[in-house]
C-alpha cells in the first residue's frame, strides 16, 4: 500500500528527523549543521527573505540566495515567495531553474549534490519536492505542475523534458498490507525501490506513481491514473490501476509515422 502524505513538510517530519527538542532540533532539521551561525544566516537570509513580497522580494532572493547557500546554483535562477529550503547546502541547481511561490524543497535524506534540479527545470506553485530517504534528480527542462508531491524513497529520477500536470504524487513509502498484524504498520520495515520516470513523458493531472515503478521514455499517463507497475517506453496508460491502452508511434520518416 502506498503511503500518501499530502500535507506540507512540517511538524510531523520535524519530529521524525530530529527527535530532540528546542532550537537544537530545529537547527538540525533546517540546516543539517551544528553551526549556530549557519542557523542565524538561514533565518536572516532564507526564512525572512522568502517572505518579502513583490519586486523587492524577487530582487533580494535573486542576489542574496547565491553566495554559499547551495552546493551549486546556476545562472538565472528564479525564486518565488514563501519558498521553504531545508538542507540547501546539499542542493545542486542548474541554469535557469525557476521555483514558484509556496514550494518546499527538502534535501535532508540526500548526500551533498544528491538533490539535483537540472537546467531549465520549472517547479510550479505549491509543490513539495523531498529527498526523503535518498537522491532526487529532475532532468533538464522538466516541468512540474502546481501542487505536485514527490518523495525520494531510496531514489527518485525524472528524465529530461518530462511534464507533470497539477496534483501528481510520486514515490513515498510502501507498507506490506499482508504483513504482521501484531506490530503497528509504522513500525514494520518498508520495502523501498524508488521511482524512475524516463525522458519526454507526460503525466496528466492527479496521477499517482507508487514506489518501485519505472516509467519508460515517451510514455503518456492519463489524468487520475494510479501506476502500480512498470510502464514500457511509449506506452499510453489509463485507469486505476493503470493499464496500457495503446503505444505511441516511435519514429517519423519523411513526415510519416512508422
Amino acid at each position: 500500500m502506498n503511503d500518501r502524505t499530502d500535507g506540507s513538510i512540517g511538524l510531523a517530519q520535524a519530529r521524525e528527523a530530529s527527535p530532540g527538542s528546542g532550537l537544537a532540533a530545529y537547527r538540525d532539521l533546517v540546516t543539517g549543521s551544528r553551526s549556530w551561525l549557519g542557523l542565524l544566516r538561514h533565518e536572516l537570509v532564507l526564512s525572512w527573505g522568502a517572505l518579502l513580497p513583490g519586486a523587492t522580494g524577487f530582487a533580494f532572493r535573486r542576489l542574496a540566495w547565491r553566495g554559499g547557500l547551495f552546493l551549486h546554483q546556476g545562472r538565472g535562477t528564479l525564486w518565488g515567495r514563501n519558498v521553504t529550503l531545508w538542507h540547501s547546502r546539499k542542493m545542486w541547481l542548474g541554469d535557469g531553474v525557476a521555483v514558484d511561490d509556496g514550494c518546499q524543497l527538502d534535501a535532508r535524506g540526500c548526500e551533498p549534490g544528491g538533490f539535483r534540479l537540472s537546467d531549465g527545470v520549472l517547479i510550479s506553485r505549491g509543490c513539495i519536492i523531498s529527498g526523503k530517504d535518498g537522491p532526487l534528480s529532475i532532468g533538464p527542462r522538466a516541468n512540474i505542475g502546481a501542487g505536485c508531491v514527490m518523495y525520494a524513497s531510496t531514489r527518485l529520477e525524472i528524465g529530461a523534458d518530462t511534464m507533470l500536470a497539477a496534483q501528481c504524487y510520486l514515490g513515498g513509502g510502501r507498507y506490506a498490507v499482508y504483513g504482521r498484524t501484531d506490530v503497528p504498520l509504522a513500525e514494520q520495515p518498508e520495502p523501498r525501490r524508488g521511482v524512475v520516470i524516463g525522458e519526454d513523458c507526460w503525466l496528466g493531472a492527479g496521477v499517482t506513481v507508487i514506489d518501485g515503478v519505472n516509467i519508460g521514455r515517451g510514455s503518456v499517463i492519463a489524468a487520475g491514473a494510479v501506476v502500480t507497475r512498470d510502464v514500457e517506453p511509449y506506452a499510453v496508460m489509463a485507469g486505476v490501476p493503470a493499464r496500457q491502452l495503446d503505444t505511441r508511434h516511435r519514429e517519423v520518416v519523411n513526415g510519416v509515422n512508422t
